[in-house]
């Protein structure tokens, strides 16, 4: 039986879990923090929770609710430097330039949003781009709004809400059981390792293949982490003709006459890397594997230059551990 102060103290905490986002105890969160400069900086935190100011209203948010927070605040000095060097390599010859311009990009976030919206001709701009593919990696459609000054906070429910970091400064406890204090003013992004992130993708045959564009799957791996995949589907990298036809595993058997392997890997099938300089692995219709490294995941199919006579997708499930969920695949 209640007393009458345990229904009060009941009625408290009921209260609290109904107002805006409901803080949660949570065990000790793995922190993946970006700062301005470019530093990423891994530790436990300190605190339970971060404050975001959204609009008129204040949450508190329970790391364990969060994926990731993504800072909207002005340029760096060095960041504004990198952000229009990397938007000339973007679009130029050479193609490992340029994913490496878009995953710094990426990793800049909301800062890149302006210049690289005034960076789009209006007339005869056209995919593949990777103008357009990295405005979707930073800022996904259903998260877009007429205020670019707010940041984009990512929730565990999938709801992505437009809000500013309210705390002065984030605490956490590195590897070495050093303290670090790194003030709000210097952060750019901060996620939350998951202990499983599931997401399902689709590789298009004609936008995610060799010599377009890989997709970003939106995850951080660190040495920790383990990757398992499950992959269907098909798709014809020359329209009518079936003998180019592969499921993700790629051609076993090219037509008579062509080359068994595309840069020693089957053609039409699935390869990963991590990091967008890092050498390709085959992935295929079904992989697991951990100690890949530290760095984003990414998914292509594999091909060559002639890539416009493609169709078809394959759709890949994904379950990686101990991982950091930073984006949307794209």
């Amino acid at each position: 039986m209640l007393t009458r102060n345990g229904i009060c103290s009941l009625a408290i905490a009921l209260m609290t879990v109904s107002a805006g986002w409901a803080v949660q105890q949570p065990a000790t969160a793995r922190l993946m923090v970006r700062t301005c400069d470019g530093t990423e900086i891994f530790g436990d935190a300190a605190q339970e929770s971060i404050l975001v100011v959204a609009g008129d209203q204040q949450h508190q948010i329970a790391w364990s609710n969060l994926l990731s927070l993504h800072s909207a605040g002005p340029a760096s000095e060095l960041e504004q430097g990198r952000i229009g060097a990397c938007l000339e390599l973007l679009n130029g010859t050479d193609m490992a330039a340029s994913e490496q311009a878009a995953a710094e990009l990426t990793d800049i976030g909301l800062p890149v949003i302006n210049p690289l919206l005034k960076n789009f001709p209006d007339t005869d701009a056209h995919e593949p781009d990777y103008r357009y593919r990295l405005f979707g990696r930073i800022l996904p459609g259903h998260a877009d709004g007429p205020d670019r000054s707010q940041g984009l906070v990512r929730m565990a429910d999938g709801k992505a809400v437009r809000g500013n970091l309210a705390n002065a400064e984030i605490r956490l406890v590195d590897s070495q059981g050093n303290p670090q204090t790194i003030p709000a003013s210097n952060i750019r992004r901060i996620a939350v390792m998951r202990e499983t992130v599931n997401r399902t993708v689709t590789l298009d045959a004609l936008r995610h293949c060799s010599y377009v564009g890989y997709m970003d799957c939106g995850i951080v791996l660190t040495p920790e982490s383990k990757v398992a995949s499950d992959s269907r589907g098909f798709c014809r990298l020359s329209f009518d003709e079936d003998g180019w036809a592969s499921d993700p595993d790629g051609i076993v058997d090219p037509l008579p006459g062509k080359r068994r392997l595309q840069e020693g890997f089957r053609w039409g099938s699935i390869l990963g890397r991590v990091g967008p300089a890092s050498e390709r692995f085959y992935v295929g219709g079904h992989f697991e594997k951990s100690g890949l490294g530290n760095g984003r995941f990414y998914l292509v199919i594999n091909d060559n230059e002639h890539w416009q006579n493609n169709i078809g997708s394959y759709r890949v499930q994904l379950v990686v551990h101990n991982a950091f969920d930073v984006g949307e695949p794209w």
